[in-house]
């Protein structure tokens, strides 16, 4: 037996190494260090305990990932339990509050033969080899079926002609006079904005804009949507010196059908751009981070982004990225590090019945400023306008009112309607890639214990504004928890005014919060979004 890091289940260059040790391993149990286990260790280590045998055999061994305690184990190898195995967190039900699962079930030990090797190989990395196949971090039996549907889809990001930039090393960057330290609100048509990864999140490029001084990741202010001018640029921390150097330098590579490469007379900051934050929190409420970026900006090493020559693909990708579906995908993946040359291997090409709902989603999550008005014509298409919501909710932007023509109130501002367009995209993701209901759901319990914990304790007022929330993600936002107590029982007619103090960008600001406040609760989300989409695909041939 031997205790260790999980590194080499996942190093790239440990292939010959993997195949000696899959040959030999009968026991792997993936810890997390939550309990704090080893007190001097960072809670967020992963380790795992694995029992090799002398012999090489062909493979077959056991395991179980997302451990906090070694009580879980021997239990779960007996068959009288009934119910779901639970998630990574589960609730409990004298406190309310959600902890880390440590119960026994038969469904969480999951059984590595070559099928199942397979499997990861096709679904993660594309390949046929999987005997050297990096283990991915299953948690239960059920979620090895959903890896598989994932795998099964045929294109990838690979497929499609694109260009791929890395992005700036901050350091490098500024030595050889490409870029400077600058922090202040970016010029758009003189081409400053340089995004660095707490600008933006979950298909929201405008998520967060630096202060004034700005040395930390936590000097940033969120961004009211509701608030913002439609030519709003946020402050940038780095501005180019020389962009035709920039320019000339690209690291990026230009691909037809993965074969004949060309050589581009156009500049790849013409484009719009699909970007995310390459390192990336799977312990997080959400650890993939997409927008729509766009043109005449650049982005630091945090952060990747990609091309495509048909802007359709763009406009998918993004929306794809954005649903729980591909966050799980990386997730299970369990790296922290999202590299374009991984992300060539992501699902691409959903069926064509699929793409309008998802399209305009996506489209009005991202398009927030008159810049992406050229986007938003180019990708207009009649049918947006007889989308609707799954539920009816006066706070929920009706489709109807849209055209091609962009303005301030095109895209979706408030929180309430921006969560409904997110909860939709995922049973779109979900049902585009051949899942059920429950198969979504499962994803949702078992790999996003931050967003249930969220969801739990975020609270809504009659105009889509967020009262209260316990997000770590969103301080600043709404009033904190003392006020909190005192207002959330404010009934009908009844409102409260805040005044803002805890932002730079509108200290002094008052905002009115309109009772009643209410929480959402996700999975009945899904199952009224579910029934709904079934209605409008059903009748679709694909």
């Amino acid at each position: 037996g031997l205790i260790h890091p999980e590194g080499v289940y996942e190093d790239p260059n440990g292939q010959m190494l993997r195949k000696e040790i899959y040959q030999r391993l009968r026991f792997h149990f993936e810890f997390k260090n939550g309990l704090l286990l080893f007190s001097e260790v960072h809670d967020q280590k992963i380790y795992s305990i694995n029992i090799y045998s002398g012999r090489k055999t062909s493979i077959d061994f056991f395991s179980i990932n997302n451990l906090f305690h070694p009580n879980t184990i021997n239990p779960s190898f007996l068959p009288n339990y009934h119910g779901e195995a639970g998630g990574i967190k589960i609730k409990d039900d004298s406190t309310g509050k959600y902890v880390w699962n440590i119960q026994p079930h038969p469904d969480r030990v999951v059984q590595f033969t070559e099928k199942e090797m397979r499997i990861l190989a096709n679904t993660f990395e594309n390949s046929e080899n999987w005997e050297v196949a990096k283990l991915a971090t299953i948690h239960s039996k059920k979620i090895l079926s959903i890896v598989r549907k994932i795998g099964n889809v045929k294109n990838r990001v690979k497929d499609s002609i694109n260009i791929t930039f890395l992005g700036f090393d901050e350091t490098k960057a500024i030595n050889d006079g490409l870029i400077q330290r600058n922090t202040k609100y970016a010029d758009f048509e003189n081409d400053e904005l340089i995004y660095s990864g707490p600008h933006f999140f979950l298909s929201n490029p405008f998520y967060k804009t630096p202060r004034e001084t700005c040395e930390l990741n936590s000097d940033y202010d969120e961004i009211d949507l509701t608030q913002i001018n439609d030519d709003f640029i946020p402050r940038t921390n780095f501005t180019p010196v020389d962009k035709n150097k920039i320019e000339k330098l690209l690291p990026g590579f230009y691909q037809e059908n993965n074969e004949n490469s060309k050589n581009r007379q156009d500049k790849y900051s013409d484009y719009y751009k699909v970007m995310w934050s390459r390192m990336m929190s799977v312990a997080g409420e959400r650890t993939l981070q997409p927008i729509i970026g766009l043109p005449k900006t650049w982005h630091v090493l945090t952060v990747n982004s990609i091309v495509f020559e048909d802007t359709d693909k763009t406009v998918e990708l993004c929306g794809l990225l954005s649903s729980t579906v591909l966050d799980f995908f990386v997730k299970t993946i369990g790296r922290g590090d999202l590299w374009v040359s991984s992300m060539m291997f992501f699902p691409l090409g959903i069926p064509k019945q699929y793409r309008s709902s998802l399209f305009v989603r996506t489209l009005l999550l991202n398009c927030l400023n008159k810049f992406y008005g050229p986007l938003w014509s180019m990708q207009w298409q009649p049918s947006y306008s007889q989308e609707q919501w799954s539920k009816q909710d006066e706070r929920l932007k009706p489709f109807s009112r849209l055209s091609g023509e962009w303005s301030w109130n095109t895209p979706l501002r408030n929180w309430y309607e921006r969560r409904q367009a997110l909860v939709e995209i995922d049973v779109i993701t979900a049902m585009a890639f051949g899942l059920t209901l429950d198969e979504l759901v499962l994803i949702y319990n078992v790999q996003f214990p931050v967003l249930q914990q969220n969801e739990d304790d975020t609270w809504y007022d009659q105009k889509g504004n967020i009262v209260f929330t316990c997000s770590m993600g969103l301080t600043g936002v709404g009033v904190d928890r003392k006020i909190w107590r005192e207002i959330r029982h404010l009934s009908t007619g009844e409102s409260y005014k805040h005044t803002i103090t805890k932002s730079e960008l509108y200290q002094g600001h008052e905002v009115v919060y309109e009772a009643p406040f209410e929480r959402c609760d996700r999975v009945k989300d899904y199952e009224v979004a579910w029934a709904w989409f079934e209605g409008v695909f059903g009748s679709k041939t694909q």
